[in-house]
């Protein structure tokens, strides 16, 4: 039997890939730049976690807590520079 958390996540992942498809049908290119650009942002914070982890032995809380402000601050600066445009 499926729950409703189940369902709520899998529904989220079904509008997210929706998403994807038409973004992807409005402007190709800009998708892909996006995609590739988001890959290697990702990559660098995964990368800069591991070291972190791997070196300092920090705890998986305060990694999890790490990446969300990371996150954070990327779309805060993001936003910045769009409002000088």
């Amino acid at each position: 039997m499926i729950t409703l958390m189940e369902f709520l996540s899998y529904a989220f992942l079904l509008l997210i890939g929706i998403g994807y498809y038409y973004d992807f049908r409005q402007n190709p290119k800009q998708f892909k730049a996006d995609i590739k650009g988001g890959t290697f942002y990702l990559l660098g914070i995964l990368i800069i976690i591991l070291l972190e982890r791997i070196l300092f032995t920090i705890g998986i809380i305060y990694i999890v807590l790490q990446i969300a402000v990371l996150i954070l601050i990327s779309f805060l600066i993001k936003s910045v520079l769009q409002k000088g445009k």
